[in-house]
């Protein structure tokens, strides 16, 4: 067996003897040989030689939708895979190319597709991975992003303050998927154990409904505003920038989707220099008051003195 498959099948013991503990209660007989087996497999995954993750996410559903490890409702299936996907082609494109639009087409979102490729023994299980991936770069991304949206999941059933940090990198086109995701198992009275490279997140019915009730609560605002201040460069790679308002205030994101590769040039030789900068401003606010606020960068304009225009702006006509 090769070091991934074993990986891959000591993470899958680790999940059912989760399942296990939970079936035995603390037995006084059967919990102990148990709690050991599981250590011993946690250090035999401890000590396994680290490998390129491929793009893997496997959900352990247990619950009303669910029959032992025999089956699961489908129509139950469907719905919770179905925002979930959108959430993955969502957050790859917004982490590729910035932030995504409201609706409409996301560039390169067919790179985001997952496969349907196991049903994993335990309470039932279904493994998306894209097992023959046609670019290793963008495969690379693609588990980034399934462990990223992986750590959004588990912050969202553990409180407001790790959920608000976890919004703060996720396109907000994500939150209304992540709604229905929650509001599909919380409705079901199921829970859920997800497993995305080596992170694990597992959630009992309560914390599903206190999940879905805190992403139902937030909220989000995109509006449009304009800063005077020190554009402080790009780098077209990552399609990230750095600004430094008149005020003092540093503001880094990444350039709109909708920006030019010639357009983003042009904005090069205007780093250090007095610039407008014209940007989407993007606010999550949790129901406690917690807010995360990301940019995007829609245009610049080079300032000659303050409040002159240069004759040369950054913005697409």
């Amino acid at each position: 067996m090769s070091a991934q498959n074993r990986r891959t099948f000591v993470q899958g013991q680790i999940v059912e003897l989760d399942r296990l503990l939970a079936l035995a209660d603390d037995h006084p007989l059967m919990s102990p040989p148990l709690r050991q087996r599981q250590e011993e497999l946690k250090q035999e995954l401890a000590e396994l030689p680290s490998m390129p993750q491929e793009p893997r996410t496997v959900f352990f559903f247990a619950g009303n939708p669910v029959e032992g490890s025999r089956g699961i409702d489908a129509q139950f299936a469907s719905g919770v895979l179905q925002p979930f996907l959108e959430m993955v082609k969502t957050q790859y494109v917004a982490t590729k190319h910035g932030e995504v639009g409201a609706r409409g087409r996301r560039r390169d979102e067919s790179e985001a597709k997952l496969l349907l490729t196991g049903l994993p023994r335990g309470s039932f299980g279904l493994e998306l991975s894209q097992p023959f991936p046609s670019d290793r770069l963008s495969s690379q991304q693609l588990s980034e992003v399934l462990v990223h949206l992986t750590a959004l999941i588990k912050s969202a059933g553990e409180s407001e303050e790790s959920f608000a940090v976890a919004l703060e990198d996720v396109s907000a086109r994500v939150l209304q998927r992540l709604r229905d995701f929650f509001e599909v198992i919380a409705s079901n009275n199921a829970s859920l154990r997800m497993v995305s490279g080596d992170l694990e997140c597992s959630l009992d019915q309560e914390r599903v409904i206190e999940a879905f009730e805190r992403v139902s609560k937030a909220e989000t605002r995109d509006e449009t505003v304009e800063k005077l201040g020190i554009f402080r460069g790009a780098i077209l790679e990552s399609w990230r920038f750095d600004f430094r308002t008149d005020e003092g205030a540093i503001i880094s994101g990444k350039l709109d989707e909708d920006v030019s590769e010639d357009h983003a040039e042009a904005m090069l030789p205007l780093t250090n220099k007095p610039c407008l900068a014209r940007l989407r401003e993007i606010t999550v606010q949790t129901s406690s008051g917690l807010t995360r606020t990301r940019y995007e960068l829609l245009s610049l304009e080079g300032k000659t003195d303050a409040g002159d225009p240069s004759e040369s702006p950054t913005s697409e006509s």
